[in-house]
């Protein structure tokens, strides 16, 4: 099982394939819905944690908050459909949910 939220750089893809190749893999995807959409808090200053980096966003602007959750959801379709390509099991668990719940049902019908 590898567990991650599948965030950042796709550097992972390689080594997946060649691990899948010689095992049965589970991709645990942990997501957290507050990284999928913006609220509408107003001005606000964004860090990046890596780079330091930092960008004012005024999260007020509907079109803004629409684009944004439309990246979000295209970068998480891209994560799946990366994993599905290399034969991975897939399953996305949320902070927001019950998760031990639909881990095991997920192991339960993969038997």
């Amino acid at each position: 099982m590898l567990v991650s939220d599948f965030r950042g750089p796709s550097d992972w893809r390689r080594p997946l394939l060649q691990l899948a190749g010689r095992h049965d893999v589970v991709a645990v995807e942990i997501r957290d819905p507050r990284e999928q959409e913006l609220p509408n808090a107003g001005e606000l200053w964004l860090v990046d944690p890596e780079t330091g980096r930092q960008l004012r966003v005024d999260t007020r602007s509907a079109k803004l908050r629409r684009r944004f959750a439309e990246a979000a959801a295209a970068d998480r379709s891209r994560v799946a459909q990366t994993l599905a390509s290399l034969g991975v099991r897939h399953i996305v668990l949320t902070t927001a949910g019950d998760w031990l719940r639909e881990l095991a049902l997920f192991l339960r019908r993969a038997r």
